[in-house]
């Protein structure tokens, strides 16, 4: 199912401004930035990282990128990284990796994963490859650092690695599989719907996650309903249909013109038997 998903950036759904991370952990960053395409009712997904280290209280943390000032340079950060630590024992030297990916639905529900890999900081630079802190950070199971290794063996330990993982795996779970109806089942509800008035328009403004969790509610409270699709909309019908039912879960039972019949199975109450 996760195989079907469109993966899309922000420049693809115009979103070209800044965001501004002022989360003070891993996971507040990255809800903020996953937010942003959730609120043009895409589901937004975002990571943030960094290095925190033991005996620095867990900094530099959220500001790893950023350690020695901006604009953001590796070498820098890597040398304040060096200084700090300068009278710092070999054995006290620890530090760990994390990345968290959160995952922001248009109709409001999220979650978020955590990783995290655990080394030692060197005194020295060890390795070309990789970038940020990897030449100083040594992996004792691999017995080198994040620098020295190729991309295949740091995924499998890495805590990027471990948090995708996981969220693969959490993302199947709030992922709904679409509604499948058959050609009879289809006919019964169109008819159904005929003589429904629409309870929702959707106009200029698109499908906010408020459209989203307001569509999602009427489905759980009445199984079959009708929705009008404004000229002012900035997609069509047919393409407000699919974004629909890909978020929620419901089964399109038909586009007319701008009209369009939504159908999902309440999981408290059934209200319509199909044939």
């Amino acid at each position: 199912m996760l195989a079907d998903i469109d993966v899309l950036s922000l420049d693809d759904i115009g979103m070209t401004d800044e965001i501004e991370e002022t989360g003070k952990t891993f996971r507040e960053n990255a809800l903020i930035k996953a937010s942003v395409p959730a609120s043009l009712g895409y589901i937004g997904v975002a990571d943030d990282s960094g290095l925190a280290v033991d005996a620095l209280g867990g900094a530099p943390g959220v500001y790893s990128a950023r350690y020695a000032g901006e604009p953001c340079d590796d070498e820098k950060n890597n040398q304040k990284l060096l200084a700090e630590l300068e009278n710092t024992p070999d054995n006290e030297r620890t530090a760990q990796y994390v990345c968290a990916i959160a995952c922001v639905f248009p109709d409001g529900r999220q979650f978020t994963v955590e990783g995290s890999c655990k080394g030692l900081l060197l005194r020295e630079y060890h390795g070309d490859g990789g970038f940020g802190y990897d030449p100083l950070f040594y992996y004792p199971g691999y017995q080198r650092t994040f620098a020295e290794i190729s991309g295949d063996m740091k995924n499998r330990v890495s805590h990027r690695g471990k948090a995708m993982k996981d969220f693969c795996k959490k993302l199947s779970e709030y992922i709904t599989p679409p509604v499948t109806l058959n050609s009879k089942s289809r006919a019964y509800l169109r008819s159904l719907s005929n003589n429904m008035q629409p309870i929702f328009q959707i106009g200029k403004g698109g499908i906010s996650g408020e459209i989203y969790k307001q569509l999602s509610n009427a489905l759980e409270a009445r199984e079959l309903i009708k929705i009008t699709v404004l000229e002012t909309c900035y997609v069509s019908a047919r393409e407000a249909a699919d974004m629909i039912s890909d978020v929620i879960g419901a089964a399109v039972v038909a586009v007319t013109g701008r009209k369009i019949v939504l159908y999902r199975e309440s999981q408290e109450n059934k209200k319509i038997f199909l044939p």
